[in-house]
């Protein structure tokens, strides 16, 4: 079952409030029967709810509309069209049965018509058509008139999809406390939209300014959508167009087309993946998921977008596939190349994506003559390491102090977003940069890499190295980078081996 709601958007200086009927209920009669004798039907808990939150965002009380006793007997024409042209939302509930009733299928047309006629269904870049899933309804057939007017809508899904079992449970306020709290934050989401757009309405607005960077945020599969929709809410709440914004093709060519379209509108990618594979669309072997990284990651190569790919901690893919595409995402470096893999909570996920998005809306710097050499100064080196290899680094440590120079050293302590500050201030600060490489994994090497490669021309970072130590791998014996000095310690501290590391620090213009 779907709720889909359609806004009549006036044009000139008209507003909403003229209108008879800010919003008008559209639903098949037997999906508001209870299957408990006195208690209320779910579109009239709907309803009730609907009604209520609005007013509370509005400041006033919508006029809401809808008819509790059409039948099949009475007259469409009078009963339903004549409300059409007085309503500016019109929220129909779709479900197996309204596909199927002729008479439903009527009213969504006939306001779809009066839509058209008008101005259109949107308003700015804004939708002017909210799915709301009560009850699945998989695939639309092929030969009912609603297909290509519903297949493509975003949703808001009234229920929870079972990742063990495939099966959906509707999210009622008869039930349970969490299958209420669920409720309530789908409601909300849709009452929140629903009132912005009658604001601008309102208001004569026809085009709305982007003032924020746009978030291209990856479809998922079933098992990580609820994290997904938390963190379109966050982003939207908060003003910063959410793509794409409507759903998905299901062919590969056209899905392909359209998430290239998307991704051209927008600063910044956010992938989520899970233990599923997903959807796989017709003509491809590739799912949905792993067409849009692939897609984000050529883009990035041409754009230079950020990038963001997170996954839950500890993950267990569920089949071979998901396995291959996992350990890619972890492994691969063209796709590691300009992106960040986080394997944390969806919480940290969004603290990563504001701290990205905070850059993204700093003003350039304006360029500077280049600062005087500090010949009394001593220089400062962040000694980059991973809390394993604190104890094997001291003699390198001690080398560095005697010969004049501040270390640094990462913090291990404290929350994710204040070490993450902690660290990023290090790399602007800092005179020099050291990765040790002792007993950490190649990928933290690899990203340590990226890390400095960003910080670019925003750091006052002159001299980077790579301290390959204890112990002795075939990868760090072949391991070689244009980005960095490297310098081999696996046979142990070698104090000569720092020689030309100095040496840079000096023609850089920096005491040691």
């Amino acid at each position: 079952m779907f709720a889909v709601v359609y806004l009549k958007v006036l044009s000139g200086p008209q507003k909403a409030r003229s209108y008879k009927n800010e919003i008008f209920i559209s639903y098949a009669h037997i999906d508001n029967e209870s299957a408990f004798q006195g208690q209320n039907g779910w579109i009239s808990d709907f309803h009730h709810a609907l009604e209520i939150r609005v007013a509370q965002l509005l400041g006033r009380k919508p006029t809401v509309w809808r008819d509790p006793k059409l039948t099949g007997n009475d007259q469409f024409a009078d009963t339903i069209t004549d409300q059409l042209p007085q309503t500016a939302v019109l929220v129909t509930v779709l479900s197996p049965r309204y596909v199927k009733s002729e008479w439903c299928r009527r009213e969504f047309q006939s306001f779809w018509q009066t839509c058209t006629k008008s101005s259109g269904v949107a308003l700015g870049n804004k939708s002017r058509i909210f799915k709301v899933v009560k009850t699945p309804v998989p695939n639309l057939p092929d030969d009912t008139d609603l297909q290509p007017l519903l297949q493509p809508l975003l949703g808001y899904d009234f229920f929870k999809l079972d990742p063990d079992t495939g099966k959906f449970h509707e999210l009622d306020l008869a039930f349970g406390p969490e299958a209420k709290a669920d409720y309530w934050l789908r409601l909300d989401d849709l009452a929140q939209d629903i009132a912005s757009l009658l604001e601008k309405m309102m208001s004569g607005a026809q085009k709305e300014q982007q003032t924020h960077p746009a978030v291209y945020l990856a479809e998922t599969s079933a098992d990580v959508k609820e994290q997904a929709i938390s963190v379109r809410r966050d982003l939207e709440r908060r003003g910063y167009p959410v793509y794409p914004n409507r759903q998905l093709p299901l062919e590969k060519s056209e899905l392909e087309a359209f998430v290239r379209e998307q991704l051209s509108l927008c600063a910044m990618s956010v992938h989520l993946g899970g233990a599923n594979y997903g959807v796989v669309p017709d003509g491809s072997i590739q799912s949905i998921v792993e067409i849009q990284h692939e897609l984000a990651v050529e883009y990035a190569k041409s754009r230079g977008v950020v990038r963001l790919v997170w996954l839950p901690p500890a993950v267990q893919p569920q089949d071979e596939r998901q396995h291959k595409f996992v350990e890619r995402l972890r492994n691969d470096p063209s796709w590691g190349k300009d992106a960040d893999l986080l394997e944390t909570s969806v919480e940290s996920l969004k603290t990563a994506i504001d701290e990205r998005l905070a850059i993204l809306e700093t003003p350039p710097k304006k360029e500077e003559p280049p600062a005087p050499a500090r010949d009394a100064q001593p220089g400062r080196v962040y000694l980059i390491c991973d809390q394993p290899d604190l104890d094997n680094l001291r003699p390198l440590s001690d080398f560095l102090f005697e010969q004049g120079i501040e270390v640094i050293l990462p913090l291990f302590e404290g929350s994710e977003a204040d070490l993450r500050l902690e660290h990023e201030e290090n790399l602007a600060t800092c005179d020099a940069a050291i990765i040790y490489h002792g007993q950490t994994h190649d990928l933290f090497l690899r990203r340590k890499l990226r890390e400095l490669k960003k910080a670019g021309e925003s750091s006052r970072l002159r001299v980077r190295a790579v301290c390959l130590a204890p112990p002795a791998t075939p990868d760090k014996q072949s391991f070689r980078t244009l980005e960095a000095t490297v310098i081999e310690q696996t046979s142990g501290f070698s104090p000569g081996s720092w020689t030309p590391f100095l040496s840079q620090l000096r023609t850089k213009g920096v005491t040691a």
